[in-house]
């Protein structure tokens, strides 16, 4: 009797990570080949099971941790959507003006990791953040060169990212699960601008695309999954 939570626990999570890599799959598949009915049912996928995810063990957290969990995944499920968007707008007025509201979105997200992380004692310092911002400063420079009226946005967001990548750098535990979470998902939105600007074979573009989603998701994996973990033993 005594093992059977433990194993019951194992299994359930074992079905939740195959779940999750076959909606990540999904969805890589169809954004990096460019279907957008494809891309706009199954990009929803695996940040619905987080949600189902994060719900499942909400008792276990308190009503702040709770609220900073639900905003991250919130922000960033409406983000995604306008970023989808993004990607298949062929106006540039419109292309600029979803990526601006994705980004604002996306900033809301990283805000929400980096207040939940702060109360669960993380505290980031210079020497954790300031590569992180150099690092940005390349996707930056890229903005500058051809789209600079985006800059203002998204540079803002950039540092939302960068501080939200030194924050999960910085917490005891789980690691290396969330300095890494935040590592990649700062990767994989530098590798949006760089794709977009700077490379021009459909091949290339076609990797860069499913190297965006794939490491997205696999950034929100474990920084939810860690920081649900995380939250619980407080």
């Amino acid at each position: 009797m005594g093992r059977r939570l433990p194993d019951r626990r194992l299994s359930g999570q074992r079905a939740f990570d195959l779940a999750y890599a076959a909606t990540t799959a999904a969805a890589t598949v169809a954004g990096a080949l460019g279907h957008r009915r494809a891309a706009g049912l199954t990009k929803p996928l695996p940040m619905l099971l987080l949600v189902a995810q994060a719900a499942a063990g909400a008792r276990e957290r308190d009503a702040l941790d709770n609220a900073g969990l639900a905003g991250a995944l919130a922000f960033s499920m409406a983000g995604d959507r306008l970023m989808l968007l993004e990607e298949f707008e062929t106006e540039p007025v419109a292309k600029d003006r979803y990526l601006r509201l994705g980004a604002t979105l996306f900033a809301g997200a990283q805000l929400s990791y980096t207040a939940t992380m702060w109360r669960a004692g993380a505290r980031p310092s210079a020497k954790q953040l300031l590569p992180r911002v150099g690092v940005l400063a390349e996707s930056a420079a890229v903005l500058a060169r051809h789209r600079p009226a985006l800059l203002p946005v998204l540079g803002t967001y950039g540092n939302t990212l960068a501080t939200m990548s030194a924050t999960a750098s910085a917490m005891s535990a789980p690691q290396p699960r969330l300095r890494i979470g935040g590592l990649t998902f700062l990767l994989s939105d530098l590798a949006i601008i760089n794709r977009r600007h700077l490379v021009t074979d459909p091949r290339l573009r076609m990797a860069g695309e499913a190297w965006v989603l794939a490491s997205y998701f696999a950034a929100q994996y474990l920084l939810v999954g860690g920081l649900s973990e995380r939250l619980r033993r407080r």
